[in-house]
């Protein structure tokens, strides 16, 4: 990145500013953490599942006592321990393999005391962040081959101890988190979209032959008509694209089952509508039978007769489409656009590289998250259990989101600090 790092001369200044607290984030997240809520109540009202809206308003408590804290502390903590928590992440990550308990096929979770359980990969997004953004920070140059291998190291090996839980949904969002810090740190922008363009035209092979050959060639003309490389690099980026193509059957065929399953119903739910494909149809109908203003509070069909199981995990939108409509779906869809724009522009108004890179990460993390949840619950994804951030019921994603709101509201307050 161009802009130097220098030391601040007066940051405990900047951080006792009270006018610098960032209210317009905090008021987006407390609203969206309502928003969970009102929708947890209510999709395990009839069923009479008291204990996890109980559940859930402690998770909510400790982490906005904890996001309050994160945002006050000396905003050069997190550039001290980011490497820590890096190491201290993959380690949960390698314990959890060892340790942790199965639930749904993955072996992703690990118990705390009085039942409770956590998902180290929820905090290891985290800790990937910070040293990521540790690293790009330090006058790195990603044209250099060696910084952009380690850059990408940093983020692959939690991936790759992800994958062996499995857990692919996680890994994906991984994936996406790579592709946004590198393009905002200043990557190049050719090779980045070879790469997205790759596994768009994975995707794409799914469907057949024809469509794999018309994406090869139209992701590949709209890279050398735009970017006009020369006949080396064209002929690797084709090569690319070519073999993403060719490796795609190889991938599904080497998936376990239920992996192959979620594609194939993905594709058509239709084919097992009583079975794979039951979630994302209850959802759809949950969705479209709210109409414009909804059926009301507690009022959902879908909801409330419990059509779709653990509605209060992967599935919460669902709630609030039934129960309040288009226009609460709009509204919700709104705070979390405000939110991520918020975000945005703080990496972009904050002076040191560390914390701008930091926020962009947290920023893509949020965005990568509503994308694929809400994809997902609308048929547009495959079912990859990929929680809505503040909504969704679990103590480890809302946490670590308080988590990362609170430094995300730090690094506003300490925006004109250089370090």
């Amino acid at each position: 990145m161009a802009r130097a790092i220098k030391l601040g001369t007066n940051p405990k200044v900047e951080a006792l500013d009270v006018k610098d607290f960032d209210v317009s984030t905090f008021i987006f997240v407390l609203l969206l953490t309502i928003g969970g809520f009102v929708a947890i109540y209510s999709a395990t009202f009839a069923a009479q599942m008291n204990d996890r809206f109980s559940q859930q308003l402690l998770f909510g408590s400790v982490g906005i006592a904890i996001l309050i804290v994160m945002a006050l502390v000396p905003v050069r903590w997190f550039s001290v321990a980011a490497y820590p928590v890096y190491i201290l992440s993959l380690g949960l990550l390698v314990l959890v393999l060892v340790k942790g308990e199965v639930v749904y096929n993955q072996k992703n979770w690990l118990a705390l005391f009085g039942g409770l359980r956590f998902q180290p990969s929820e905090i290891a997004k985290l800790g990937t962040i910070m040293a990521l953004g540790k690293f790009l920070s330090a006058d790195r140059k990603l044209t250099r081959p060696f910084d952009l291998i380690v850059a990408c190291g940093i983020v692959l090996l939690p991936i790759a101890l992800i994958l062996l839980e499995p857990d692919p949904g996680s890994a994906m969002i991984y994936f996406g988190l790579l592709f946004i810090v590198l393009l905002w740190a200043g990557a190049d922008l050719f090779l980045l979209l070879t790469v997205v363009g790759g596994a768009v035209v994975a995707v794409l092979s799914l469907f057949g032959k024809t469509p794999m050959i018309i994406s090869v060639l139209s992701v590949g003309a709209m890279l050398f008509f735009f970017f006009r490389k020369n006949l080396i690099t064209t002929v690797v980026a084709f090569s690319i694209l070519i073999g993403a193509s060719f490796s795609a059957d190889f991938i599904y065929n080497h998936l376990h089952q239920y992996q192959r399953q979620r594609i194939d119903l993905l594709l058509n739910p239709e084919m097992d509508p009583l079975g794979g494909g039951y979630n994302i149809i209850q959802t759809k109908m949950a969705i479209g039978s709210g109409g414009l203003v909804g059926k009301g509070y507690l009022q959902g069909t879908q909801t409330q007769l419990r059509f779709v199981p653990k509605q209060w995990t992967d599935f919460i939108m669902s709630v609030p489409a039934e129960e309040f409509g288009f226009l609460g779906s709009l509204a919700i869809l709104l705070l979390y656009i405000f939110l991520i724009y918020r975000s945005l522009a703080i990496a972009a108004s904050v002076r040191s590289n560390f914390s701008s890179l930091l926020a962009i990460g947290i920023t893509g993390i949020w965005f990568l998250h509503v994308l694929v949840n809400i994809g997902m619950t609308i048929g547009l994804f495959p079912v990859v259990g990929i929680p809505l951030p503040f909504m969704s019921y679990g103590g480890s994603a809302l946490i670590t989101n308080m988590v990362m709101a609170g430094i995300l509201m730090n690094l506003y307050r300490n925006r004109r600090v250089m370090y």
